[in-house]
């Protein structure tokens, strides 16, 4: 039984390192998945312990946030996901799609600075230094997971219910950790060069979230715009879990496949970026 939960990360550093294997593939996670989880377990106590309702803030976030969109874009705007939805239909398709972005969000911004927060530990020798933009990615897939888990609650209460679509969610997790761990790892890299590259990410998202349908369908995309919707790989991921989660169907292959390609390829590129310049990492953090 894992005891990490008791131990600073750099004591499970100690005894989880294996010199060998500190500069190898991406098995080293698992490989040094004590120490991983270590770190996982210390940025959720950090960001959670010591205030009022904790792990809640997780909800009670996106919750304000998401009543605010819906009162602006469905009440005022009158934007429909649905010509003949109210406004739990809008709420339940905006919350989705907020949950998908703020996991990919949170994974990518906080990777970027991730090495250069760790320069004690990056001058470490042997260090996994892969394991720094890690345990921030895996820390966001578990506040979307409980995130997630309020949606589902929501369709049963709000929607028309689950069906056995939502036993295919964690695949797409998957898929979705792939490909922010690959943006991560990249950002991780460009970040220890270019200082500010956090404050560029920020500004790119913020863009970002507007071109990407979660405020409003897809469909009324206007159709010399179509190909900036194809080419955005947040735009077919959102649809995914807007497919499966609340129309209770199989999304278009087209958008699986733009998904898994994207995210295979994010994964590789990030991973190579990031291993060919990690020994220069200690001479520049």
């Amino acid at each position: 039984m894992l005891k990490t939960s008791n131990e600073p990360a750099e004591k499970v550093f100690s005894s989880a390192v294996d010199p060998g294997h500190a500069t190898g593939g991406l098995g080293q996670l698992y490989q040094h998945r004590r120490l991983l989880w270590a770190f996982v377990v210390k940025d959720l106590r950090h960001r959670y312990v010591g205030s009022t309702i904790g792990f809640f803030w997780t909800v009670v976030t996106p919750l304000l946030e998401l009543a605010t969109y819906t009162f602006v874009f469905h009440v005022l705007l009158d934007i429909k996901f649905h010509p003949a939805g109210g406004w739990s239909n809008y709420a339940l398709f905006l919350f989705s799609g907020m949950v998908t972005w703020f996991a990919f969000t949170e994974g990518v911004t906080r990777s970027a600075t991730s090495v250069t927060d760790h320069g004690h530990l990056i001058k470490k020798v042997n260090f996994p230094a892969v394991v720094l933009p890690a345990h921030l990615i895996v820390s966001a897939v578990l506040n979307q997971g409980i995130r997630i888990a309020v949606l589902c609650a929501a369709a049963i209460v709000l929607g028309h219910g689950l069906s056995w679509h939502v036993a295919l969610i964690p695949l797409v997790v998957v898929v979705q950790t792939m490909l922010v761990l690959g943006l991560g790892l990249l950002l991780a890299t460009i970040g220890v060069y270019f200082r500010d590259t956090v404050h560029w990410l920020n500004s790119f998202l913020l863009l970002g979230m507007f071109v990407t349908p979660i405020f409003y369908p897809a469909n009324i995309y206007p159709q010399q715009f179509k190909l900036l919707l194809q080419l955005n790989p947040l735009a077919h991921l959102v649809g995914v879990y807007q497919e499966l989660l609340l129309n209770q169907r199989f999304p278009h292959p087209h958008s699986v496949i733009v998904t898994v390609i994207v995210s295979m390829v994010c994964l590789l590129v990030g991973y190579s970026v990031f291993h060919h310049h990690r020994e220069r990492f200690p001479d520049l953090v």
